[in-house]
């Protein structure tokens, strides 16, 4: 006698109980399938009428003839009639493993996913140079929303072809390591540069990016000499300070002043009443335009801005060790660095470290490094080859969120040109956020505040339902098996990637 559970939750119990190691339990079915055909056969009448399965496409075949082969004959009459409509193929396979195999075929088909990395094309050069070039001009606008000695400057964004409404009015944040810093973006209109500007514009960022992205100065001075005006230059936009909605050109032509300009600057000084000239490793140059610049020292391979002059210490003075003990600063560098100062009469100059450009765009971010207990360094000037400068310290301080930012703009200019491809054969009047374009283009592993996870489980539940629709409407005499491996072939990865490869989407 079997007593069947009562409640959902003895019947559970019992479930869990028979699960146990060495359980033995028995599990009665109200109803069950046979898969083997059902045969009724008339012995009197020589008839037999086979049964098929509810998902064939023909129910039942009725067969007469010899009783003793009348089984064989209802099962031949059935291949024909499904070879008829197609349900078996010309070998008498079904046509669920035909089509199953095709599909498995057809993912494994040959296509070229590596193709050339879409670069937006606003901003690329797609016209030759003439004697005045245009750009379109645009304030990158920062607004720190935390407190910090150093300020955030307004950086200029000169572009040749004039950007789309969404992307002119775009405004986002970056988690930066003090706190968020909104960008925004504002039109200021055209402006026309010589191809001599250009030039002058390109060796600034260059160098800026050179000295701000990964400290190396290696072979700095022979990109920027051979560094020219090309028809064929691919990337074209230029990255410059702003100064009140304008270009600030001071710190643009700051870069590698030779030492002529800087002794001829000397006699014109008049910003300051104690300027003099100093040897550096370029030369003698005023003090006036030291300050405020940005420096490397050979011997160690450091960057530095120089913020001042340390009226109080030369090479002669002593300075504490690690280890505690005193040492001269001129002592310090024979020992270490096998140098000999010349002048240990001249007074050091105070030099800062420069600031690391980061990734500020992403969600989950790196452990936020500790800053190290020293930031102010003492520098003998005869050791310092000037870089660039001067330029102010928010200058560098603000190109390093630009590296981000423009990986944003880049991104939103990508957005905005798929969206446009998607409209152009949409023939519904519709609106796409560009914000939901970038969303979908954006995977997990880019750690950003979204992604296309949510995007992708309702893309999945369109697609299913579109290509079955399609399917249905088209095979209305398919049975749902097969229905579903169609289904499953078009919405594939495999597929998919295929179709988007073949047709260049970005």
């Amino acid at each position: 006698m079997f007593d069947p559970s009562h409640t959902v939750c003895s019947f559970i119990q019992s479930r869990g109980r028979a699960r146990m190691q060495n359980s033995d339990y028995l599990l009665m079915l109200k109803r069950y399938f046979k898969p083997t055909p059902k045969f009724d056969i008339n012995k009197e009448m020589g008839i037999c009428t086979l049964y098929l399965p509810n998902n064939c496409p023909i129910q039942t075949v009725i067969a007469q003839g010899n009783i003793k082969t009348l089984k064989q004959t209802a099962c031949l009459e059935a291949c024909k009639k499904l070879h008829q409509i197609g349900a078996l193929t010309d070998n008498l396979l079904p046509d669920v493993v035909v089509e199953e195999h095709d599909a498995q075929k057809h993912g494994n088909e040959p296509y070229d996913a590596e193709h050339p990395i879409y670069f937006p094309p606003e901003l690329v050069n797609q016209c030759p140079q003439d004697t005045k070039i245009t750009y379109h001009c645009y304030l990158i606008e920062l607004k720190q929303n935390f407190n910090y000695d150093i300020p955030a400057h307004d950086i200029v964004l000169a572009v040749r072809t004039e950007l789309e409404s969404e992307i002119k009015k775009v405004n986002f944040d970056l988690e930066v390591d003090r706190g968020r810093l909104t960008v925004n973006l504002k039109h200021l209109g055209k402006i026309q540069l010589t191809p001599d500007k250009v030039l002058l514009c390109r060796r600034f960022q260059i160098a800026l990016f050179r000295v701000i992205m990964d400290h190396n100065l290696d072979k700095l001075n022979e990109i920027l000499k051979g560094l020219w005006l090309r028809d064929n230059l691919e990337i074209d936009y230029l990255l410059l300070p702003a100064s009140e909605q304008s270009i600030d050109w001071e710190p643009v032509a700051s870069l590698s002043f030779p030492c002529d300009i800087g002794l001829k600057h000397h006699k014109n000084c008049s910003t300051m009443s104690n300027a003099r000239v100093v040897q550096t490793k370029s030369g003698p140059l005023c003090t006036c335009m030291i300050y405020n610049s940005v420096v490397c020292t050979p011997h160690s391979g450091q960057i530095y801005y120089i913020t001042g002059v340390l009226g109080h210490l030369n090479a002669n003075s002593l300075f504490t060790r690690n280890d505690g003990g005193a040492i001269t600063y001129k002592k310090h560098y024979e020992e270490r660095y096998g140098i000999q100062l010349c002048f240990d009469q001249e007074l050091l100059l105070n030099g800062r470290r420069i600031f690391h450009a980061q990734n500020y765009l992403s969600k989950c971010r790196q452990e936020k490094q500790r800053e190290p207990s020293k930031i102010s360094f003492e520098l003998p000037p005869e050791l310092c080859r000037i870089i660039m400068g001067p330029m102010s310290l928010s200058t560098f301080y603000s190109f390093t969120f630009v590296p981000s930012i423009m990986h944003r703009l880049q991104s939103l200019l990508l957005a905005v040109n798929l969206k446009n491809m998607l409209l152009d054969h949409c023939m519904q009047n519709v609106t796409i956020p560009t914000s939901k374009v970038l969303e979908a283009i954006t995977t997990k592993k880019c750690q950003e505040g979204f992604h296309l996870e949510s995007l992708e489980t309702l893309g999945d539940s369109f697609l299913k339902y579109a290509a079955s629709q399609q399917l249905f409407k088209t095979y209305q005499n398919h049975h749902e098996g097969l229905l579903s491996v169609k289904k499953d072939r078009i919405i594939s990865n495999a597929a998919l990637c295929k179709l988007g490869c073949d047709h260049k989407l970005p």
